[in-house]
C-alpha cells in the first residue's frame, strides 16, 4: 500500500453535488470553494483542496475531508475508501497505480486527467425518504418547512431550520453550457460515470448527458453506474445505455414492502420489484444490478426481513457479482438518526436478529459486522427526543403510523 490513509480518488475521480459543489467523492465533506454555478471541473481537478488532499495522503496523514471513512474503519467496516482502493487496483493494475504518483508533483499537482467522474444533476425527485433533505429531493422542501413550523426539540427544530434555507437556483448548474463543454472535453479519458441525483431517471440533464455522450463517440469506453430508487424506470433508456461499455443499476432499497414505503414514502413496492425483475432479464455480460440499503435509526432493526426477502427471490443477476446481498451504508446525518441512539435494550435486541440473520445468509457477513460494531460504539440516547419528536411530526403531516408499520420497533424505540 501507498500509505495506511491513501485513497485513489483524489487521483482518478471528480464528485458534484445537486448544488453544483464539487467533492473529492460523493461521501468526502464539502471543503472546497470550487462550485459549478461559477467554476469548473477543470478549476477544481489541482486547486488547492485536490493537491492538499493529494500530498496528506501521500505522507500518511488522514485529511478532515475524509473524516466518514476514518470513522467506519476504526469500527471495522468496510469504507468507501477501501472499496475504491481494491476497484482501483484491479482496474489499473501494480503500473497503473504507479503511474499516479509519477505524474503527482510535489505541490500535489497531477498531469493526468480524471478518470471517472460522479453526477448529480439536479435535485428533482419523487421521493420524500425520512433521512433525506431538499438539496437531495425536491419533494423535502415543503416538508422541511412544516416540521419547522411546529418542531419543539432543539435538535430537530435546528435540522430542519438548516433545510429551510436552500436557493433552488443553485440546482441548475447544469443548464450552464459552460458545463457541458467542460464535460465534454473529459469524455475521451473517462471510463467511469455515476450518475445520481435526485432521481436521475427523472433529470432532464441525465437524458441529455446520455445523448452527448452518444454522439460524441466516446460511449463505449464509459461505464455507467446508477443510484435510483428503482420506483421509475424509463424502457427507452435501454437504446442509450447498450451504446455504453457496461451499466450498473445501484437500486435504494430500504426495507422490505409497507416499511420501505413509510421510509421511501411513497414508494410502491410493486413498482420496485416489477423493476428489479424487468432488470433480471438483462444480459449480464453488460449489466449490474445490486441494492444500496441506508441504514439508520428506522430501518437497522427490521433489517434483517429485506435480507430475507432477498434471499427467496433466488435472483440470477440482482445482486450477484457483489459480496454483499445488499450494500449497508450507515447514515450519519440527521444524527437524531444515527443506530447509535438506540438504548441499549433496543441495541441487543437488533444485533441479536442480525447476527442470526447472518447465521442464515453467508453473504451478509461482510458489512454488517462493521454496522454493529458502529452502533455500540457510542451511546446516542441522548437524541431519541428529537428522533421520537421526527417520527410525531411525520405522521401527522403524511397521514401515516409508525406504529402500525413497525410495531415491534415502535415498541421498544417511542416510550422514553
Amino acid at each position: 500500500m501507498i500509505s495506511k490513509t491513501f485513497c485513489p480518488l483524489p487521483w482518478v475521480h471528480q464528485a458534484t453535488y445537486s448544488d453544483g459543489s464539487i467533492l473529492l467523492c460523493c461521501v468526502a465533506e464539502n471543503e472546497s470553494d470550487k462550485n459549478l454555478n461559477r467554476g469548473s471541473l477543470k478549476e477544481a481537478w489541482n486547486s488547492e483542496h485536490w493537491k492538499n488532499t493529494r500530498k496528506q495522503m501521500l505522507a500518511d496523514q488522514a485529511p478532515t475531508a475524509c473524516q466518514r471513512c476514518w470513522v467506519e474503519e476504526k469500527n471495522g467496516y468496510r469504507s468507501h475508501r477501501v472499496t475504491e482502493l481494491a476497484i482501483w487496483e484491479n482496474r489499473l493494475g501494480p503500473e497503473g497505480m504507479r503511474m499516479l504518483l509519477d505524474h503527482t508533483q510535489e505541490d500535489g499537482t497531477l498531469t493526468l486527467e480524471p478518470r471517472a467522474l460522479d453526477l448529480r444533476l439536479g435535485n428533482t425527485c419523487n421521493l420524500q425518504c425520512a433521512m433525506c433533505r431538499p438539496q437531495d429531493s425536491s419533494k423535502w422542501t415543503g416538508l422541511a418547512k412544516k416540521i419547522h413550523a411546529v418542531a419543539e426539540d432543539p435538535l430537530l427544530r435546528g435540522d430542519m431550520g438548516y433545510k429551510t434555507r436552500i436557493n433552488q437556483a443553485d440546482f441548475e448548474w447544469q443548464d450552464r453550457p459552460e458545463f457541458w463543454t467542460d464535460l465534454e472535453e473529459k469524455l475521451p479519458n473517462l471510463t467511469e460515470i455515476i450518475i445520481g441525483g435526485g432521481e436521475p431517471m427523472l433529470l432532464h440533464a441525465h437524458t441529455e448527458f446520455l445523448e452527448r455522450a452518444v454522439r460524441s463517440g466516446h460511449c463505449g469506453h464509459i461505464q455507467l453506474r446508477y443510484h435510483t430508487n428503482l420506483t421509475v424506470l424509463p424502457k427507452h433508456f435501454l437504446d442509450l445505455w447498450v451504446r455504453f461499455e457496461r451499466v450498473e443499476i445501484l437500486a435504494s432499497i430500504d426495507a422490505f414492502g409497507e416499511k420501505n414505503h413509510y421510509v421511501r414514502y411513497p414508494a410502491k413496492w410493486d413498482d420496485i420489484e416489477r423493476h428489479l425483475r424487468w432488470l433480471e432479464e438483462m444480459p449480464p455480460e453488460r449489466f449490474r444490478v445490486g441494492i444500496l440499503s441506508s441504514i439508520h435509526l428506522l430501518t437497522l432493526f427490521d433489517f434483517d426481513q429485506l435480507l430475507d426477502w432477498v434471499a427467496a427471490q433466488k435472483f440470477k443477476l440482482v445482486t450477484h457479482g457483489f459480496k454483499d446481498m445488499t450494500l449497508p451504508g450507515i447514515v450519519m446525518h440527521p444524527n437524531y438518526l444515527n443506530v447509535q441512539n438506540y438504548s441499549a435494550e433496543l441495541k441487543e435486541r437488533t444485533a441479536e436478529k442480525l447476527r442470526s440473520c447472518m447465521e442464515r445468509h453467508p453473504r451478509a457477513r461482510n458489512k454488517l459486522p462493521g454496522v454493529l460494531n458502529f452502533m455500540f460504539e457510542r451511546d446516542g440516547s441522548e437524541r431519541l427526543p428529537a428522533a421520537r419528536e421526527y417520527v410525531m411530526r411525520l405522521d401527522s403531516i403524511r397521514k401515516t403510523s409508525f406504529p402500525a408499520v413497525f410495531p415491534e420497533l415502535a415498541s421498544l424505540l417511542l416510550n422514553p
